[in-house]
């Protein structure tokens, strides 16, 4: 799976969320093939979304170029501690607007980096806006995330910070999650150097315990 289908995972899920709360109007004609016009209002939701130059559309603008900037310097950083990241930017490749960008260390597309804007609707965050950094491991439970979990209070000390998980019932999903949670003030001040920053030290910290677990 490339950088883009990741990506594009992504957008399926938002748009499906739009779909399933009724926020897309669907009709169904007779004979219609419901595949096609799945895709077809999906393309539409894209276009939409992109173009539209609302106060919300320019604040994710916003946010779009913030995301790349943090990346651009995080990415400098890491290649100075011998860690090589990619990523892509749809933003910038074909202007479409992104809550999340995913960051890829290893060759392996189940276990990746990503960074966004959340805004929790349960737990202890709950109703406050962050600006996060999640390592993903999918479906990697026992082979990785678990592990990972012994070592998560050394994490911690060297970061300098408490380190989330997704709720239980999450988890139970499969979603196997670490997160690093920020204020959104750095986005609000934008605070590309520490975001950057946060984002290397995240990587560097956890990386070396994903490599010993043969993560590759």
């Amino acid at each position: 799976m490339s950088d883009f289908v990741q990506q594009y995972a992504v957008y399926k899920d938002e748009f499906l969320k739009e779909l399933k709360s009724g926020n897309v109007e669907v009709n169904f004609k007779d004979g219609a093939d419901s595949k096609k016009v799945v895709l077809e209002l999906f393309e539409q939701w894209l276009k939409k979304t992109t173009t539209k130059k609302e106060p919300k559309a320019v604040e994710n603008d916003s946010f779009n170029s913030f995301l790349d900037e943090v990346l651009h310097r995080a990415k400098i950083i890491l290649q100075e501690r011998g860690i090589r990241i990619s990523y892509l930017s749809l933003s910038q490749q074909i202007g479409i607007a992104e809550s999340w960008k995913c960051i890829k260390v290893f060759g392996s597309n189940n276990i990746f980096y990503r960074i966004g804007k959340t805004k929790p609707r349960k737990g202890p965050n709950k109703g406050r806006e962050y600006l996060v950094v999640d390592l993903v491991m999918d479906g990697n439970k026992k082979q990785v995330f678990v592990p990972l979990l012994e070592k998560k209070d050394n994490i911690e000390s060297r970061l300098g910070v408490s380190l989330e998980r997704e709720l239980p019932k999450v988890e139970a999903t499969g979603k196997y999650r670490l997160k690093l949670m920020l204020p959104y003030e750095v986005v609000r001040e934008k605070n590309i150097r520490l975001a950057a920053k946060k984002l290397a030290d995240f990587v560097g910290a956890t990386k070396p315990y994903l490599d010993d677990l043969g993560v590759m």
